[in-house]
């Protein structure tokens, strides 16, 4: 962790990014822990001074006079203990990562201080005709002079200053105290020695300078590394939370453009059977097909949506994927027709393992995309058996996607040239998130002027299920129901009830419908057989509370949740409640397979 006196030249450096500001604030860190380490080392080296005086002045306490090494021992003693004040609190600030101060400073001082007391001692003190003595203090002096160079090189010019002072004295005696050649030798040795001394200090500073650069600099990446994950992080929040405001602003303002959209679709579905002057029905067939675009634009919104809060959960089942095919192909037959288009399903009959909902979205989306650039030409649906399990297969021969185009057609908002419907170009890139969501592979193929080949799976097969439930096609929307009763219509929205009602009424059933309901009305409530309920009635009152009420006065009664709302809490609370939910606007074989759903 960094000195706090040097975060703010990190600070500098991160904000300026200059040369000058990085050599600064790293000169300073190195010279702080250079600082640092001396202080703790020299934790260890007063006591040397202190012991090597008291040692030396018994020694020599009949060899010089009294007065002067007392004088010495004084000198030396306090000097040492002053220093032993000045290391431990440096070193109990460097370890609180607090400023030193002047405690560096201060600590110099005391090292030059006991250099002058070893001079003086080695100058004056040393006695000139005892052998043995002089070679034990010098053996004490050296022992000294190599303590220092270990410690202090860090300080290197108070450390130089100091070896200078000692060692260059103790020579100067050596010469005086030796006459010709042995006095001149043991002084050149001396010198050679301090050379050693000095080279030995330099080379140990660099390493440790260097060590702390590293330090510096690991440091420095640390915080780099550390503040560009914060940063990643945050611009990963905000873009997560700009996703959601978008996909709930696209929820809340579909929500009323839905209303009259699916009223009016229900409304053409309850006259489709009526008589109309051939110019009336040429009009009402082209206010169905707009019908129609706008339903499935706000289809494909609506699979972002869930996609994007991640609320579309695969649920795998067994699929006849043969009846699959020719159900969706009934479904897209009068659309093919409208564009000169022949659709051609091979089904056979096959069951796989997977969602049908998310088969179906996947195969009406190739399918819309094949009529929308087919010129005329054949599409053919199908399944395939490999060895890896059935692929379903959508190829159309019409004009083909240009090389220059393939590498982007699965992306949001593309459209092909030439496209002869409206739409947002989301139903490949839908495609493509539904088959990652299944864990398959999509297989893509395109020939200009020949066609193109869209390959879905591999998926595995799947054991027939007894019992296996076959869905109305879209044809079935205006036959009548076998088994009809009171349907119960609850919905905030005036037109959007007299349409269900009207559609609801062709199909056979008896008709109740509510714009709400209160404690009371639903106590004196007729049973029906089945309710139809917007999920957001309005007020603080939800399709779910008064179809939990009803069900609390009359008993278990079949109901499902037609909504204009995408939000993916308003669907999940609906799923919860284990209700079938159908987003707004609802095509006529939409609304009576789910009736037929509820009511099985």
């Amino acid at each position: 962790m960094i000195d706090p006196i040097l975060q703010d030249h990190t600070l500098k450096l991160h904000i300026q990014g200059k040369g000058a500001i990085l050599d600064k604030a790293c000169t300073e860190y190195v010279r702080y822990q250079s600082d640092a380490l001396v202080m703790k080392l020299g934790r260890f080296i007063w006591q040397m001074h202190l012991i090597s005086a008291v040692l030396l002045t018994a020694m020599l306490w009949n060899e010089s006079q009294h007065q002067q090494i007392v004088l010495w021992a004084i000198w030396m003693s306090l000097l040492a203990i002053v220093q032993a004040i000045i290391c431990f609190y440096g070193a109990l600030l460097a370890n609180r990562e607090t400023a030193l101060d002047k405690w560096p400073l201060a600590f110099d001082i005391s090292a030059i201080l006991l250099a002058i007391g070893w001079a003086w001692f080695g100058l004056t003190l040393t006695p000139n005709d005892a052998s043995d003595l002089r070679n034990f203090v010098g053996f004490i002096i050296g022992g000294a002079v190599l303590m220092l160079t270990g410690t202090q090189n860090l300080h290197f010019p108070v450390m130089s200053g100091t070896l200078l002072m000692i060692v260059s004295v103790r020579a100067t005696r050596l010469f005086i105290d030796n006459e010709g050649v042995q006095g001149i030798a043991s002084a050149i040795m001396l010198l050679i020695f301090l050379g050693i001394m000095l080279g030995l200090g330099w080379v140990l500073r660099g390493f440790t300078r260097r060590g702390f650069v590293l330090q510096w600099e690991k440091a420095q990446l640390a915080e780099t590394l550390e503040r560009q994950a914060v940063e990643l992080k945050t611009a990963r929040a905000e873009a997560e939370s700009a996703n959601l405001a978008k996909s709930r602003f696209l929820a809340q303002a579909s929500h009323d453009l839905r209303q009259p959209i699916h009223a009016v679709g229900l409304q053409l579905a309850s006259i489709a059977n009526e008589t109309l002057p051939p110019r009336a029905e040429n009009v009402m067939a082209r206010i169905g097909q707009s019908v129609e675009s706008l339903s499935k634009l706000f289809n494909a919104l609506l699979d972002v949506t869930l996609l994007d809060s991640r609320q579309i959960i695969p649920k795998s089942l067994p699929i006849d994927i043969g009846l699959l095919i020719q159900e969706i192909a009934d479904e897209y037959q009068p659309a093919a027709q409208a564009e000169n288009v022949e659709l051609r399903p091979e089904a056979h009959k096959a069951f796989i393992q997977s969602d049908p909902l998310i088969i179906r979205r996947i195969l009406q989306n190739l399918i819309s995309n094949a009529i929308c650039h087919s010129d005329g030409g054949d599409i053919f649906i199908s399944s395939q058996n490999t060895k890896s399990g059935t692929m379903l297969i959508v190829r159309d021969t019409g004009r083909g996607v240009p090389k220059a185009d393939q590498a982007r057609i699965f992306e949001e908002f593309q459209r092909g040239d030439g496209a002869v419907a409206e739409g947002l170009g989301l139903g490949l890139a839908i495609v493509s998130r539904l088959t990652q969501l299944l864990n398959v592979k999509i297989e893509f193929s395109s020939i200009e002027k020949r066609g193109t080949t869209f390959g879905i799976g591999p998926f595995r097969a799947a054991q027939e299920p007894t019992g296996t439930f076959s869905r109305p096609s879209s044809e079935a929307s205006t036959v009548k129901f076998d088994v009809a009763g009171r349907a119960l219509i609850i919905d905030d929205d005036r037109a959007t009830l007299e349409a269900s009602a009207a559609l609801l009424s062709n199909w056979g059933w008896e008709i109740d419908t509510r714009s709400s309901l209160s404690a009371d009305e639903i106590i004196i409530l007729p049973k029906p057989d089945i309710i139809i309920s917007d999920y957001d009635l309005g007020f603080g009152q939800t399709g779910l509370k008064v179809i939990a009420a009803i069900q609390e006065a009359h008993g278990t009664v079949p109901a499902l949740i037609v909504t204009g709302s995408s939000l993916p809490e308003a669907r999940q609370a609906i799923l919860d409640a284990g209700f079938i939910v159908l987003h707004k606007p609802v095509r006529p074989a939409q609304l009576r397979s789910a009736i037929l759903s509820a009511i099985a």
